[in-house]
């Protein structure tokens, strides 16, 4: 079941590891990857589970090319199930046509070889956008 509680303490401390490490840092979502692998193995007793922290990357074969995956579900060692996770912290508005592409092509890829693929997405209400040098210009 989805623990409100748990994903709110997930997103508080992927946001300091974010204020901490950086934008471009993958620390950033180690805590919500937990959050959603914890809240994936409620349901999956039967499967073997994969998830970044834990075993590192798993690669799905996709139709098109071959993904690296940061938490996946398998049976006999084959990808029954990918989630990607995604913290969208600034500047929103300039990469959201990009972050949809980018899904959008990451799950026709895999998708497409009958693996179900889904993507877990944190968006902030107000978006800071900053300019090249890192000054806040505006909120989104």
């Amino acid at each position: 079941m989805f623990d409100n509680e748990k994903f709110l303490k997930a997103v508080t401390k992927s946001f300091r590891n974010y204020q901490k490490f950086g934008a471009r840092s993958n620390k950033k979502l180690l805590p919500l990857h937990k959050f959603v692998a914890d809240t994936i193995k409620e349901f999956a007793n039967d499967y073997k589970f994969h998830y970044y922290e834990e075993n590192g990357e798993f690669k799905i074969s996709g139709k098109y090319y071959n993904k690296d995956v940061d938490i996946v579900l398998t049976k006999n060692n084959s990808p029954i199930l990918g989630v990607g996770v995604k913290f969208i912290t600034s500047n929103y508005k300039q990469n959201s046509n990009n972050y949809f592409e980018n899904m959008l092509g990451e799950t026709a890829n895999i998708q497409s070889n009958n693996i179900p693929y889904f993507h877990f997405i944190v968006l902030r209400h107000k978006t800071p956008y900053y300019d090249k040098n890192g000054n806040l210009k505006k909120i989104e």
